[in-house]
């Protein structure tokens, strides 16, 4: 798989599609309740905010998928900045719609020390607002590099993907950071994560 090359399947017209279907509006705003999860992770054990949010703050970050480059940036990124997360007692997971059982056989190449968790159809990502149907053009961009991502998803009737987002919820379970944007080549920055458990642990 060369990762420069799928660093270059950018759709212009599905990140249009997303900005102009207004859905990413009802994402929900910081102050807000965090929607709850209760997922399996790589090893199909059961994760869920509630148990994570008892620990300290809270880090989701919904990815596509290991199948995609800039996911794959982002989560090394992450991964660098994990020590600093944790000294303000904050957890991290990342979520994805791709099958346990993809997950458990990435994780090697992932290599990353956080909890990765199966979204199966997307509901959490749904309930969140972020779930965009992949256009079938885009999909069989993937496919030309063997990447089939409705099958990754265990969803043969559409590839389903979130918007790649950042949520920071706090322990009282409300939205403290939350980084959007249609284009999913943007992530938010570890940095700015920082800043904002800096400032709900003062």
């Amino acid at each position: 798989m060369d990762t420069y090359k799928l660093q270059d399947i950018v759709d212009e017209g599905f990140i249009n599609d997303i900005r102009n279907s207004g859905k990413l509006a009802k994402v929900p705003q910081i102050g807000q309740a965090a929607p709850p999860f209760n997922l399996p992770d790589e090893e199909n054990h059961l994760v869920s905010s509630a148990a994570l949010l008892e620990k300290g703050p809270l880090i989701i970050s919904f990815f596509r998928g290991d199948w995609c480059a800039f996911c794959n940036l982002e989560l090394r990124a992450l991964q660098r900045s994990l020590a600093e997360f944790q000294k303000f007692g904050a957890s991290l997971v990342g979520i994805s719609p791709q099958t346990v059982s993809y997950s458990h056989m990435m994780a090697d190449r992932r290599n990353v020390q956080y909890q990765v968790l199966s979204d199966s159809g997307s509901k959490i990502a749904d309930s969140y607002g972020l779930m965009f149907t992949m256009p079938n053009e885009l999909q069989n961009a993937y496919k030309a590099f063997g990447i089939d991502i409705a099958q990754i998803n265990n969803n043969p009737s559409s590839a389903d993907v979130p918007v790649p987002a950042t949520f920071v919820v706090n322990t009282n379970g409300l939205i403290s950071y939350r980084f959007v944007d249609a284009d999913y080549t943007k992530r938010a920055e570890p940095s700015e994560i920082i800043a904002n458990l800096m400032a709900i642990n003062n």
